[in-house]
Protein backbone atom coordinates (compact mmCIF):
# COMPACT_ATOMS: atom_id res chain seq x y z
CA UNK A 1 0.00 0.00 0.00
CA UNK A 2 1.27 3.47 -0.87
CA UNK A 3 -0.09 6.85 0.17
CA UNK A 4 -0.08 9.36 -2.67
CA UNK A 5 -0.74 13.03 -2.14
CA UNK A 6 -2.81 14.54 -4.92
CA UNK A 7 -3.90 18.06 -5.79
CA UNK A 8 -6.39 19.59 -8.20
CA UNK A 9 -4.83 21.84 -10.85
CA UNK A 10 -6.09 25.39 -10.43
CA UNK A 11 -7.41 24.88 -6.88
CA UNK A 12 -5.11 26.37 -4.25
CA UNK A 13 -4.63 24.19 -1.16
CA UNK A 14 -6.43 21.20 -2.67
CA UNK A 15 -4.00 18.54 -1.40
CA UNK A 16 -5.56 15.21 -0.38
CA UNK A 17 -4.19 11.70 0.25
CA UNK A 18 -5.14 8.56 -1.66
CA UNK A 19 -4.18 5.09 -0.41
CA UNK A 20 -3.69 2.52 -3.16
CA UNK A 21 -1.92 -0.81 -3.59
CA UNK A 22 1.44 -0.44 -5.32
CA UNK A 23 0.49 -3.17 -7.82
CA UNK A 24 -2.52 -1.27 -9.15
CA UNK A 25 -2.74 0.75 -12.35
CA UNK A 26 -3.19 4.37 -13.40
CA UNK A 27 -6.84 3.53 -14.13
CA UNK A 28 -7.27 2.23 -10.59
CA UNK A 29 -5.70 5.44 -9.27
CA UNK A 30 -8.16 7.52 -11.30
CA UNK A 31 -11.03 5.56 -9.72
CA UNK A 32 -9.57 6.13 -6.23
CA UNK A 33 -9.17 9.88 -6.86
CA UNK A 34 -12.74 10.10 -8.19
CA UNK A 35 -14.07 8.28 -5.12
CA UNK A 36 -12.05 10.41 -2.67
CA UNK A 37 -13.39 13.66 -4.17
CA UNK A 38 -16.86 12.59 -5.29
CA UNK A 39 -16.28 13.80 -8.86
CA UNK A 40 -19.35 13.49 -11.04
CA UNK A 41 -17.45 12.83 -14.28
CA UNK A 42 -16.31 9.29 -15.10
CA UNK A 43 -12.87 8.38 -13.75
CA UNK A 44 -11.45 7.89 -17.26
CA UNK A 45 -11.90 11.63 -17.92
CA UNK A 46 -9.50 12.61 -15.11
CA UNK A 47 -6.11 13.85 -16.27
CA UNK A 48 -3.32 12.84 -13.89
CA UNK A 49 0.25 14.15 -13.91
CA UNK A 50 3.45 13.18 -12.11
CA UNK A 51 4.20 16.11 -9.76
CA UNK A 52 7.83 16.39 -10.81
CA UNK A 53 9.60 19.04 -12.84
CA UNK A 54 12.79 17.49 -14.13
CA UNK A 55 14.05 15.31 -11.30
CA UNK A 56 12.57 17.44 -8.49
CA UNK A 57 9.21 16.71 -6.86
CA UNK A 58 6.90 19.67 -6.35
CA UNK A 59 6.96 20.69 -2.71
CA UNK A 60 3.95 20.95 -0.41
CA UNK A 61 4.49 24.73 -0.48
CA UNK A 62 4.33 24.71 -4.31
CA UNK A 63 1.08 22.79 -4.26
CA UNK A 64 -0.47 24.83 -1.43
CA UNK A 65 0.15 27.98 -3.52
CA UNK A 66 -1.72 26.29 -6.34
CA UNK A 67 -0.61 24.59 -9.51
CA UNK A 68 -2.16 26.27 -12.52
CA UNK A 69 0.18 25.13 -15.29
CA UNK A 70 0.93 21.51 -16.15
CA UNK A 71 3.67 22.40 -18.62
CA UNK A 72 6.68 20.22 -17.86
CA UNK A 73 4.65 17.68 -15.87
CA UNK A 74 4.45 14.14 -17.25
CA UNK A 75 0.85 13.06 -17.96
CA UNK A 76 -0.38 9.57 -17.12
CA UNK A 77 -1.98 8.68 -20.46
CA UNK A 78 -2.00 4.87 -20.19
CA UNK A 79 -4.75 3.72 -17.82
CA UNK A 80 -3.38 0.17 -17.89
CA UNK A 81 0.14 1.14 -16.80
CA UNK A 82 1.16 -0.21 -13.38
CA UNK A 83 1.98 2.53 -10.86
CA UNK A 84 5.62 1.43 -10.62
CA UNK A 85 6.10 2.03 -14.36
CA UNK A 86 4.95 5.64 -14.12
CA UNK A 87 7.13 6.54 -11.13
CA UNK A 88 4.61 6.26 -8.29
CA UNK A 89 5.80 3.13 -6.53
CA UNK A 90 8.62 0.63 -6.43
CA UNK A 91 8.04 -2.94 -7.43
Amino acid sequence: MVKLFCAVVGEQGSVFPVDIDADQTVGDLKKAVKKENNYSDPAYKLKLFLAKKGSAWLTVADVMKGVSDTTGLKPFDNAGAPLHLVGLSKK
